[in-house]
């Protein structure tokens, strides 16, 4: 099986964490579901057949480098029947991060999909997360092979995780909405990797561990 590798890179993004909704969190790194979501706009999938379009591929993304962390303030508008409530909320960006996102399938398809990138074909320019958060590079980097691995670089649910791999290993812990376990934590790497149970799908030598689509929910904004 082979996988797509792309290096992209965004003045800002935001991935909202699940189960937060007054302090706005962000993932370091997008799911598979908004990875899945930035590949569709490069191919030009529409938003509402991503899940279906890709129900058989795998997705992951890994945190390459970014500038930290950082709160800004929103403003929104909500309307109550005959009311207006205005408000400003509290949303945490990672600014200008660059990320290796991967996606693995069907092999002809992966490879009709990588030589359409690798042309410099492009339908939609893609987002971090909102339509706000602009792209600011994309690099085709790589058609790979998948491994079967223990160790990965970027993410993985907590009852999976065995050890840390690296002794210098950094991670975030976050509710995540996935079918795993009932467990809804994952780890999130933002240094080093991590040893698990047992192997996952990976993208090459990235280390970037790659997740079916249907171990996710959808979950938009």
């Amino acid at each position: 099986m082979k996988a797509i590798v792309v290096e992209i890179t965004f003045y800002e993004a935001f991935f909202k964490v699940h189960y937060t909704k007054g302090f706005r969190l962000t993932y370091p790194m997008p799911l598979p579901t908004s990875v899945a979501g930035i590949f569709g706009a490069m191919l030009g999938v529409e938003r509402g057949k991503i899940t279906s379009e890709f129900n058989s591929f795998l997705f992951g993304a890994d945190l390459v480098d970014y500038k930290g962390l950082i709160i800004e303030n929103e403003t929104f508008i909500q309307y109550k029947s005959a009311k207006v409530e205005k408000g400003v909320v509290r949303t945490q960006i990672v600014n200008h991060p660059t990320y290796l996102i991967a996606m693995s399938g069907e092999e002809s398809k992966i490879k009709e999909y990588y030589e359409f990138l690798k042309d410099g074909n492009m339908v939609f320019l893609p987002y971090g997360g909102q339509n706000d958060f602009f792209v600011e590079d994309i690099k085709i980097r790589d058609l790979c092979e998948v491994f079967r691995s223990n160790a990965v670089s970027n993410y993985a649910p907590q009852d999976l995780v065995e050890r840390f791999e690296t002794s210098e290993t950094t991670i975030n812990i976050l509710p995540v909405m996935h079918t795993y376990s009932e467990n809804p934590n994952f780890y999130f790497v933002l240094k080093g990797r991590l040893r698990l149970k047992k192997p996952v799908d990976v993208a090459g030598h990235t280390g970037i561990a790659i997740y079916p689509l249907g171990m996710f929910k959808y979950v938009r904004g």
